[in-house]
């Protein structure tokens, strides 16, 4: 069995996708297309844009019992979501938060992803402030129960150049947001600091600073598309706020190196979580 700190950057199908039969959707009077293992929409945290330059919105996905959907690296095996805003109007950029996943394994195979419900918290800069916006969001993921889903949903959502008032979905938008890894050293953070040293060829040391003991830390490491990080040992110093995880790298190709990349590590320990973008020493 893989070590759970994995991660593994790109398109691992270790696993069969296929479409199951049939149309997989549910037409609603009121409201978006329902997917029959989930229910998408977009939401936003306000009613309007007056007197705005970003506004804040989510992509909601609930999910039906037994079912899940992946990260942004989903591990040994997955399909991490991509979001397609052509078309949309009035929008400038889009930064996507992730909330923290949950690590699961099934038959030896392990990824990272959610189940139940998840929303995507995402800031949505205006090209013109105050101006309406229209969003059109073409939205690729994988669903799996048993068998897993490569499935694609076009999203629509619209605001008038009225009053930015809290909207209905604000509160919920924002407990996702509070899910999202803080940076590294920032207030509520877990670690203080996160450093890379290269070691020997295709190998690294890990260490992350904490003010408070680590209990049981997961790590993930994304890095160069086709990159793949496992964990071959770890050790803890100083009561536990000090911890050095060795790694191993396995590079896209021989002409690769580690000095060469900047390294995205997210450590997770229990409720908490950090992330930070490395450069290898």
């Amino acid at each position: 069995m893989k070590n759970p700190q994995i991660a593994t950057i790109g398109l691992f199908f270790s696993v069969f996708f296929v479409c199951l039969p049939g149309n997989p959707l549910v037409a609603t009077a009121d409201g978006p297309p329902v997917l029959e293992q989930a229910h998408l929409q977009l939401v936003s945290a306000v009613e309007g844009t007056k007197g705005q330059e970003a506004v804040r919105i989510g992509v909601q996905i609930r999910l039906a019992p037994g079912w899940k959907t992946y990260w942004r690296s989903p591990g040994e095996a997955g399909i991490p979501p991509t979001f397609d805003w052509s078309g949309s109007r009035n929008l400038d950029a889009a930064h996507i938060h992730w909330p923290v996943p949950e690590y699961f394994e099934s038959y030896g195979i392990g990824s990272w992803g959610y189940e139940d419900e998840v929303v995507f918290p995402i800031d949505v800069v205006l090209e013109e402030k105050g101006a309406p916006l229209d969003l059109k969001l073409r939205l690729q993921l994988g669903l799996c129960e048993k068998i897993c889903i490569p499935y694609e949903q076009e999203l629509e959502l619209s605001l008038a150049a009225g009053a930015a008032v809290r909207s209905r979905e604000a509160d919920l938008i924002e407990t996702f947001a509070r899910r999202v890894p803080a940076e590294a050293g920032a207030v509520g953070a877990i670690a203080t600091d996160v450093a890379v040293q290269a070691t020997e060829e295709g190998k690294f040391t890990l260490i992350v600073l904490s003010t408070q003991p680590l209990a049981a830390p997961q790590v993930i490491v994304e890095g160069k598309a086709g990159s793949y990080f496992e964990e071959i040992s770890r050790k803890f110093m100083s009561a536990g706020q000090e911890a050095r995880f060795f790694m191993r790298a396995d590079l896209p190709s021989k002409a690769d190196r580690l000095a060469d990349q900047h390294l995205m590590v997210t450590i997770i320990d229990g409720e908490r979580a950090t992330q930070k973008r490395v450069a290898v020493e």
